[in-house]
């Protein structure tokens, strides 16, 4: 009897231990398992992080570039073309104040310059009334130049007058403004001495001019040369 009953606690006992082997086996496998999808997890949560730090470093890579490309562009050297002297200087156009002044940049800094051997009916003098003829020789250079209009200038004896406007002539790809407003019939030749440089050219313009009736010489001008508009 005693070793039947032993026989029936062994069996029973036995019974018991094995769920709990297969219990900790299953924890085992399932502890695994959850670490691999927990590893695949945490990798594939961090590569959106990675193409967003390399989207966003590469935004910040093309704006610095954009920047530097600005800033050279703005600040770029501007070249004198072949076939000017070597003390001619290249800069942008600023604005046009009148038939034979505008506004320039050299190096940064801004420049008013007066259209050699030319003089245009004044319109912004402080202390001359606009004259027969200023408003229409303000129009006629603003459509030969515009501002950001690459311009080139060449220089006589004097460069800069009493008001500290330099003195130059001044021209494009393709024309000598001062010979443009006088064939036009606005910039009439003038000599101040001892700028003479292109005053010859001035003149034959001017001429040509007053042959086809252009400009101040106009029958329709509506106004007498050298008086007060209005």
């Amino acid at each position: 009897m005693m070793n039947t009953r032993g026989l029936r606690q062994q069996a029973l006992s036995g019974r018991g231990r094995r769920p709990m082997r297969h219990q900790a086996r299953r924890r085992a496998d399932s502890g695994v398992s959850g670490d691999r999808h927990g590893s695949r997890g945490n990798r594939l949560r961090r590569q959106p992080l990675t193409r967003r730090a390399w989207a966003w470093l590469a935004v910040i890579v093309v704006a610095v570039l954009t920047a530097v490309t600005i800033h050279w562009w703005e600040n770029r050297p501007l070249e004198v073309p072949d076939g000017f002297s070597e003390d001619a200087v290249a800069v942008e156009l600023v604005r046009v104040i009148d038939g034979d002044t505008i506004v320039v940049e050299a190096d940064g800094t801004e420049e008013r310059v007066r259209l050699l051997n030319i003089d245009t009916p004044e319109t912004v003098s402080p202390h001359t009334p606009v004259e027969c003829g200023g408003p229409e020789a303000s129009e006629a250079i603003r459509g030969l130049l515009s501002p950001g209009d690459v311009v080139v200038l060449e220089f006589d004896q004097e460069q800069r007058d009493r008001y500290g406007r330099l003195l130059a002539g001044v021209f494009t790809t393709e024309l000598f403004i001062n010979e443009q407003m006088a064939l036009q019939g606005w910039g009439e030749p003038v000599y101040f001495a001892p700028n003479d440089r292109y005053l010859e050219v001035i003149q034959q313009a001017w001429g040509l001019a007053e042959e086809a009736g252009d400009g101040l010489f106009s029958e329709g001008l509506g106004c007498r040369v050298g008086e007060p508009v209005g």
